[in-house]
């Protein structure tokens, strides 16, 4: 098929938020922790072995993690003010 992008292009990736600026939340659904791309812990990969570092959740140690979407920004900050003032 014959498009804009020219024969058979790949769709454009979605673009990103900058390193460490938006909210991420981890990729296991029991996992209760929220944080930044930053707070992620490096830890040796098993895949590819020690010369590489996954980045993993500080709290269960999974390997993926999701964008928030703005509610999820909206009461994680409602959180952290209601901690803060306790």
């Amino acid at each position: 098929m014959i498009g804009p992008g020219g024969f058979m292009a790949a769709p454009k990736a979605a673009e990103r938020p900058t390193y460490n600026t938006a909210p991420i939340r981890c990729g296991r659904l029991k996992c209760k922790w929220r944080g930044y791309e930053g707070e992620l812990v490096g830890l040796p990969s098993k895949k590819f072995g020690a010369g590489v570092t996954d980045k993993v959740c500080p709290d269960c140690g999974k390997n993926e993690y999701c964008f928030m979407t703005s509610r999820e920004i909206a009461a994680w900050e409602r959180r952290k003010e209601e901690g803060c003032a306790a």
